[in-house]
């Protein structure tokens, strides 16, 4: 084992010779390399001295080494000795709890496979594995901004296990940048601190695989189900709306995308109570062909905020089978549900307070097409709506059901100022990211020798004949190059 030790001693981490950013990344690379090939050239000695090996080393600091030590002690077909696999499992989670984030940088692809084995439940419960994926993917990057091949593997591994909480601080990153997008790639040392994620995650460093956009339509329908499962409607609505209007070869509409639309569309219903409205950029083919694809769906948007009660549920029953082909029952019956409450709410722009019996004679039940049965019933819809903080109101109980009152109530009504000074630092805090992450961004598709080019073309256009410079470089991107680089056009 001295060679081990001598390769680990070789590493002039806090050496005087180190004292650019530039000689730090040539030691680190070096040291990654040199790493790979102790690992290969002593494979059988490390397996078995796994254990002396791992308690003498630390993750915070020695982190390239202790993941290739890691790499051999998990390989199933040569189990290390002297050390239990729970010791092992342990090892792994104290690693990816600890590591130092700049010097794996170094050590991408054996870092990645890691990650993929935890995504695949081969080391750990959902429990464990969901928890500690989205730990290490925001401890390589805090802000969660960039856009990786893991990113899929974590949302799967959540919907499908139905264990989502744990990956929702992944789930709720703005993602403002995929891996290869042209510019700037390679131009800052991969040990830079304070650097765009997108500087150092990449193909190239083996943080991530290469992505398609097939791949980027997936993960946001699949966090749109996640957020759906625990009835976030905002956050849902948001993400299955990046899918439908995610640019496409040809303007055209993609079955994921088809998919994304019909629940984009019941969702929207739940989240704001009337029919949702395509965002003006969605491209005009594809607003025809989702509103011809889901025209059952959108027929039942247009009834929602009517009167006609009777009229939706005749729509509902009668394309039942709809529902259950395209496996969207469960929410159509959740859109039914909300009918009546959303009646309710939107009382509020009538009325103050309304007293529970004229509540029932002027809302109707979508299920029954009729109004509740009776006034205890439908107090109990405007308890239940208060405690699940759907409704903004309080109950007012007099002597009877016929003297009981809904109060409505401003959401100003119920913020202290503490609550209020919190929301605008919030706020502020908001905009400086997404400032931050724009000019990141701006930069990036400004060095674009492609983007520049065209820029130029449409200043000349704009001078000719007054046009907009700027407008239809989206239109000029191929589909399968969205997330692998921008082609050259002229």
């Amino acid at each position: 084992m001295d060679s081990f030790w001598s390769t680990l001693a070789a590493f002039p981490i806090a050496s005087d010779s180190i004292r650019t950013k530039k000689q730090l990344d040539g030691a680190l690379r070096d040291h990654a390399v040199a790493v790979k090939q102790l690992m290969t050239a002593h494979r059988q000695a490390i397996a078995a001295n796994v254990s002396q090996i791992l308690a003498k080393i630390n993750p915070a600091e020695d982190s390239i080494v202790f993941l290739g030590v890691l790499s051999v002690a998990l390989d199933p077909s040569h189990p290390p000795a002297g050390i239990s696999r729970s010791s092992v499992l342990d090892e792994t989670l104290r690693f990816l709890l600890n590591f130092n984030a700049q010097k794996i940088r170094y050590a991408g692809l054996p870092f990645r496979k890691l990650l993929e084995n935890v995504a695949t439940g081969q080391l750990f419960s959902p429990v464990v594995s969901i928890e500690v994926l989205a730990t290490a993917m925001l401890r390589i990057d805090p802000s969660g901004s960039m856009f990786t091949s893991t990113h899929l593997m974590l949302v799967k591994y959540a919907y499908e296990s139905s264990w989502i909480e744990p990956a929702l601080k992944v789930l709720d990153c703005d993602i403002t940048f995929y891996p290869n997008m042209a510019g700037q790639r390679g131009a800052k040392l991969l040990c830079e601190p304070g650097i765009a994620p997108a500087a150092y995650i990449s193909v190239d460093t083996g943080l991530t695989d290469s992505v398609r956009t097939t791949m980027v339509l997936e993960y946001n329908l699949l966090s749109g189900l996640c957020y759906m499962a625990i009835r976030d409607w905002t956050k849902a609505y948001r993400a299955l709306e990046r899918v439908i209007t995610h640019p496409s070869r040809d303007r055209g509409v993609s079955k994921i995308m088809d998919e994304a639309y019909k629940r984009w569309v019941l969702v929207g219903l739940l989240k704001d109570g009337k029919e949702p409205t395509l965002p003006p950029y969605t491209s005009h083919s594809a607003k025809t062909t989702y509103n011809t694809l889901g025209l059952p769906y959108k027929n039942v948007a247009s009834l929602f905020s009517t009167p006609n009660a009777a009229q939706l549920k005749v729509e509902v029953e009668g394309n039942r089978q709809v529902w259950e082909d395209d496996d969207n029952l469960a929410l159509m019956n959740e859109v039914v549900a909300s009918y009546q409450k959303w009646q309710i709410i939107n009382l509020r722009d009538i009325y103050k307070q309304i007293s529970i019996s004229q509540l029932r004679q002027v809302t109707l039940s979508a299920e029954t097409g009729e109004p509740l049965t009776s006034d205890q019933a439908t107090t109990n819809l405007v308890r239940e709506m208060i405690e699940s903080n759907l409704l903004k109101g309080e109950l007012l109980q007099g002597d009877s059901e016929e003297d009981s009152y809904l109060k409505f109530r401003d959401d100003s009504d119920l913020m202290t100022e503490t609550d209020f000074a919190r929301e605008i630092a919030q706020r502020h805090h908001n905009i400086e990211a997404l400032g931050t992450q724009y000019k990141a961004a701006n930069e990036r598709l400004s060095s674009s020798k492609e983007y520049v080019r065209h820029m130029v073309r449409e200043q000349k256009r704009a001078d000719k004949d007054g046009a907009d410079p700027g407008i239809g470089f989206d239109s000029q991107i191929e589909d399968e190059d969205l997330m692998t680089g921008i082609m050259a056009h002229g």
